[in-house]
């Protein structure tokens, strides 16, 4: 969601944060209650206590409700790696559906933040906290909702799963596992991912487009390096390892990747043809086609659109040398690419193998990527889901995109399992602050999503 719209946006100041029309009620306070519990545990890589607690306190909630004890698994398959599933049980007239968040967040220094990042605020018109926006107002969407559909008494005709997972940040290890090992756990129709999509809101403060994520990229890195035998700095020879490497990485910054449609990224451009005037929106439509290589040029000029045309790949860090008067006798670099769905490591490594064209610049794997395949939209779904934002958000578009990073959603993928992000609320392009500093969510828009999460949890199982 945020790598998205944190492009797409005009880029002038944001019309100040919407205020809710009055207090409360009893729905909404249980997602604030919810949201406020969760950001006050540190659930970092560094803190897996935290995360276990934070975990538990999901549990309390649904105990409270009146689920049972058989309703919620927990998932503990690495040590400090934890997870939980709660299935909400239905008629079992179709198969079951999936919704997903994580609780785990990115580390916070609180010497650089406005505020405690694990405090929860509440001042001009957001919520602010570490996880407001990645990814504990998705926890609190859903585990409000569970909540609520247990007290309404509903009966869905097919099993709703809540799978909440606390390593997404990291390692990812328990996604991995419950879909390859706890597979009958989450053996469903498809998932929908609270942290994957959403929504952007213009300048004027009001709903511009609603994102739906189909697919993600492939994150792999390279180490490429190169080695000789060194010698005195005053003798310099052709050889030398940094400008050997250097030239290699020059030459992979110069290069791109020929563009690569798909289902999933050419009717995002179709669509987000609407929301653009002028030679962008032209160039996006023709694009689209695949047969106009001069508006992909042009378009590729953005490096969001440049990114979901095709396979990146940039370098990323760099090392070499150990004195300040001798030549190198070695250099490294990682270069990180993101590949785009249905291409493998080894096809672009053999590609920049040709671009480098030094066969003394080395190139590694530095760890195994995992692949994520697409998740074809069906008609059906796809057609509820724009009901369903036009019922919350008249006149606003609804537009698959494709992740150019990743979430706990590729393994359910390769598993089988489709799986579309809707996050369900909105942010302005110039509000993106997951991962950095004074996290914050719109209040107003964090109830819109509750309310968002509510209806298409109704919609998609009755």
């Amino acid at each position: 969601m945020t790598a998205l719209i944190a492009v797409l946006g005009a880029g002038s100041l944001p019309a100040p944060a919407a205020e809710l029309p009055g207090p409360l009620n009893a729905h909404q306070q249980v997602a604030e209650d919810s949201l406020r519990e969760l950001v006050g545990f540190e659930s970092t890589v560094e803190r897996p206590d935290q995360t276990r607690l934070a975990l538990q306190s999901v549990e309390r909630r649904l105990l409270e409700a009146g689920f049972s004890a058989e309703d919620i698994r927990w998932l503990n398959p690495y040590p400090d790696a934890w997870g939980l599933v709660a299935r909400y049980p239905g008629l079992g007239d179709q198969r079951p559906l999936v919704s997903m968040a994580h609780i785990d967040v990115v580390t916070a220094d609180p010497g650089a933040w406005a505020f405690p990042p694990f405090t929860f605020g509440k001042r001009e018109g957001f919520y602010f906290g570490r996880g407001t926006q990645d990814n504990k107002s998705g926890v609190a969407h859903i585990l409000a909702n569970f909540v609520r559909l247990r007290q309404e008494g509903y009966v869905p005709k097919r099993d709703l799963i809540f799978l909440v997972t606390g390593d997404e940040e990291t390692a990812q290890k328990v996604a991995a596992w419950v879909a390859a090992e706890g597979r009958d756990l989450i053996n469903a129709e498809f998932a929908l991912n609270s942290d994957g999509g959403g929504g952007e809101l213009g300048d004027d403060g009001q709903p511009r487009a609603f994102w739906v994520q189909t697919s993600e990229k492939r994150y792999h890195t390279f180490r490429l390096s190169t080695t000789n035998s060194g010698g005195h700095s005053s003798l310099p020879r052709t050889d030398n390892a940094i400008t050997q490497l250097a030239r290699a990485l020059v030459r992979i910054g110069e290069f791109r990747f020929p563009v690569e449609l798909n289902d999933g990224n050419r009717m995002m451009l179709e669509r987000s043809a609407r929301l653009q005037s002028g030679q962008r929106g032209n160039d996006m439509r023709a694009a689209a086609t695949g047969g106009d290589d001069a508006a992909a040029q042009r378009l590729s000029d953005s490096a969001f659109y440049n990114a979901i045309l095709r396979t990146t790949c940039v370098a990323t860090g760099v090392k070499g040398g150990h004195a300040e008067n001798a030549l190198p006798r070695n250099a490294s670099a990682t270069v990180n690419c993101r590949i785009m769905p249905g291409r493998s490591p080894e096809e672009v490594q053999a590609v920049l193998e040709q671009v480098v064209d030094d066969p003394e610049v080395r190139f590694e794997t530095m760890y195994e990527s995992v692949a994520s395949l697409p998740s074809p939209l069906p008609a059906a779904l796809l057609e509820s889901l724009e009901t369903l934002v036009e019922q919350t958000w008249p006149g606003v578009p609804l537009i698959p995109e494709m992740s150019t990073g990743a979430t706990d959603g590729l393994f359910l993928r390769n598993a089988g399992i489709p799986v579309y992000g809707v996050a369900g609320w909105f942010m302005h392009p110039d509000e993106v602050r997951a991962h950095g500093l004074d996290e914050r969510i719109g209040i107003a828009e964090f109830h819109e999503g509750t309310e968002f999460w509510y209806r298409m949890l109704r919609e998609l199982s009755q």
